[in-house]
């Protein structure tokens, strides 16, 4: 990992940039501390659960009461990025871009999907924008269910990060399990051309305080395949500070991204889209599914499931080249 913040090159391009990410659980001090103790070492903060609280009062003139100003931290060398507040929704996600990367002209992409538990970064490098993804899951895989649902509308991305409170024994030996859910964000990692990359230092992402409850691995970083070659995420154990989640720190190369890359699609009314379908009803209906009273016939009849739908799009999914700024 970098010790100051962007290498640059000898020709003022800029080479990398090193992102933390750690869900805050709502914990202010903590926030406070890791923007300053880390602006000197790390150009990309991105929070999951973030503090949202009254940070000042400003004198208003058409109240007689202070107007209260709500919000999260705010540091001089940090660029504050986050979603307000609609219908009483506090954001899930947060950014902290160090101003040294003010020359890429960061920016949060509401345009590209705007929700409270997703947040899209884009960077402007002399080949054009990279994109990254901060992630927050509820336990009902809210973001995971929206990515996937519009996974054809979505630029490229190099880099995915966050609590995903999804547990597999892809990334957690202690689990027997894939459930589909993994599966959904494993499928949408690939068709943004990410894969989960494993830390350096493998490890527990969720160490709980209670010792009756288990710890997991949930906080995962996703990337493409060229940044896997040069540095994986590293367990950031000495910046947990006092929560359950350890942060997981990620140095990401960005200029050797070439803006042009292609995926796999079905194109919405379109002839593979028919064929896809017909293939998923027919693979449905001949599915046994008269036994399903326990655990590990529930889990075979949904790998089948998974299974009809893996050959239908296998079989009709064709690749299409798209930009960074494509949004179809």
């Amino acid at each position: 990992m970098s010790s100051s913040p962007t290498e640059v090159s000898g020709g003022g391009v800029f080479q990398d940039v090193h992102i933390f990410s750690q869900n805050v659980n709502c914990n202010y001090a903590h926030v406070d501390y890791v923007l300053e103790n880390l602006k000197d070492s790390v150009d990309v903060l991105f929070f999951q659960e973030p503090p949202w609280r009254t940070i000042r009062q400003t004198v208003s003139i058409a109240l007689v009461e202070s107007d209260i100003v709500m919000g999260a931290p705010r540091y001089p060398d940090w660029l504050y990025m986050v979603r307000p507040p609609t219908d009483e929704c506090n954001p899930c996600v947060i950014a902290y871009v160090h101003r040294c990367l003010a020359h890429l002209c960061p920016s949060m992409q509401w345009d590209i999907i705007d929700h409270w538990d997703i947040f899209v970064l884009s960077l402007f490098t002399p080949k054009g924008a990279v994109n990254f993804l901060n992630i927050y899951s509820d336990n009902a895989h809210t973001a995971i269910n929206l990515l996937s649902q519009e996974v054809n509308m979505l630029p490229a991305f190099i880099y995915m990060g966050g609590d995903f409170n999804c547990h597999s024994k892809v990334w957690d030996p202690a689990h027997t399990l894939y459930p589909l859910v993994a599966q959904h964000l494993l499928e949408f990692a690939s068709d943004v051309r990410l894969e989960w990359a494993h830390s350096s230092n493998p490890g527990l992402t969720h160490t709980l305080h209670n010792p009756d409850l288990a710890s997991s691995v949930i906080d995962l970083v996703f990337m493409g395949p060229l940044s896997m070659l040069s540095d994986l995420p590293r367990l950031d154990l000495n910046c947990c500070g006092p929560l359950d989640h350890v942060p997981i720190s990620t140095l990401v190369p960005i200029s050797e991204f070439e803006i042009r890359i292609s995926r796999m699609v079905i194109l919405r009314k379109s002839p593979e889209e028919s064929g896809f379908l017909i293939d998923i009803t027919t693979g449905l209906w001949a599915l046994n599914v008269e036994d399903l009273f326990s655990p590990d016939t529930i889990e075979v009849a949904t790998s089948a499931v998974a299974e009809v739908f893996s050959l239908a799009w296998n079989a009709h999914a064709k690749e299409v080249v798209i930009t960074a700024c494509s949004k179809s």
